[in-house]
């Protein structure tokens, strides 16, 4: 039966490369469209909801409580890895959440959490997410996530968390010069028939999103934050262990790039996609648009409460109610659908939202400071 299965996919791909001269979308990641029925209630593949933690109590409870009450899916693996944390608070809090499939607390790079994750994971689709990106979005879309990727097997990673309206622009609204080097380095690349191209998807339900096509890699080579298929992971294989000459601006102390060198060499003709209405924002309550980060046991940066007093930074909305504020020409910017909760957003004079990458004021060696409590 399998064999059947492959023989109609290869003749299917022939008759549509006589008539359009273009080979469907059809590699060994697809998945066996004949078999997946979604029926209602159950049927669903098993997504694995990844997080990774470190030393960021008050992110890590904004975005596992939003991930609990925004994602409404029936056959979901709830991990978290934690970096052996001393904030006070944190180990009590995850130690709490008794939904929780598995928590583990290992001192490790954020490269080894990703490995470790990749490993453990058992759910045909993993969600690699920090700490520090907050769902903002309520529905079950993530089950229109999986049925895209089980019939796009073209789609890499899909962006779930909202984009700067610059970014916005820099990946669907090109200039000209920017436009024809793409094409140029695409066709070099994976030739004239093959290139990846943008566009515009459905699904049955009305659930939309855009293909970045040329744009990057189709791969967060990072690994946060994705939503992606598992064997993607496993066939690219783990991340590379940090590089001590990488930049403290990198999480993953130089995996990423080595990573992105691996989709390219393989070959992968894959492209990432993001939703028409975003469903989870990054944390930023600072004044030049940048979130607190934790390298090598160093907290950087603005680090606070939610300024509101409650769990979360900005207010949960559910798709519904999202909707009728869609645009048909790009997805939603993050200026124009996140709500924060007693504090601004620090924008431009355009009204996008600044961002700043890094900020090294103020430090605080987390651990150190830690000890010295404990009269070490």
């Amino acid at each position: 039966m399998e064999n059947k299965r492959r023989r109609i996919l290869r003749l299917t791909g022939a008759i549509v490369w006589v008539f359009t001269k273009q080979f469907p979308r059809v590699d060994f990641y697809m998945a066996d469209i004949f078999q997946k029925k979604f029926p209602k209630g159950g049927g669903y593949p098993k997504v694995t909801l990844g997080f990774i933690s470190c030393e960021r109590m008050h992110y890590l409870r904004a975005t596992l409580e939003s991930a609990r009450e925004c994602i409404e899916y029936p056959n979901l693996e709830w991990i978290v890895i934690d970096d052996d944390s001393v904030e006070p608070g944190l180990k009590d809090y995850l130690e709490g959440c008794g939904w929780l499939d598995q928590t583990i607390f290992c001192r490790q790079t954020h490269a080894e959490a990703m490995n470790q994750l990749v490993a453990t994971a058992t759910g045909e689709f993993v969600l690699i997410w920090p700490e520090d990106v907050q769902f903002i979005t309520g529905g079950d879309w993530l089950k229109d996530l999986v049925e895209i990727l089980e019939t796009h097997s073209d789609i890499g990673c899909i962006c779930l968390d909202a984009q700067r309206l610059c970014t916005l622009h820099t990946i669907f609204r090109p200039g000209t010069r920017e436009y024809l080097l793409r094409l140029y380095r695409e066709v070099r690349r994976f030739g004239w028939h093959q290139r990846r191209r943008s566009r515009k998807i459905s699904t049955a339900r009305g659930f939309t999103m855009w293909t970045y096509g040329a744009y990057n890699d189709g791969v967060v080579g990072s690994g946060i934050p994705s939503l992606m298929r598992t064997a993607i992971w496993r066939d690219l294989g783990p991340w590379r262990i940090a590089n001590p000459d990488a930049r403290l601006i990198d999480s993953s102390l130089g995996a990423e790039d080595d990573m992105i060198d691996r989709v390219r060499k393989k070959g992968l003709c894959l492209q990432m996609a993001i939703p028409q209405i975003p469903l989870a924002a990054d944390i930023i309550n600072d004044a030049i648009g940048c979130k607190a980060k934790v390298r090598k046991g160093i907290r950087y940066g603005n680090y606070t409460r939610p300024p509101g007093g409650g769990v979360y930074y900005y207010q949960l909305q559910s798709y519904a109610d999202r909707k009728s504020a869609v645009r048909d020409d790009r997805p939603l910017s993050f200026s124009e659908c996140v709500q924060p909760i007693s504090f601004e957003i620090p924008k431009d004079a355009a009204g996008d939202r600044l961002k700043a990458s890094f900020n090294e004021q103020p430090q605080c060696n987390v651990r150190l400071d830690e000890k010295r409590r404990d009269g070490a």
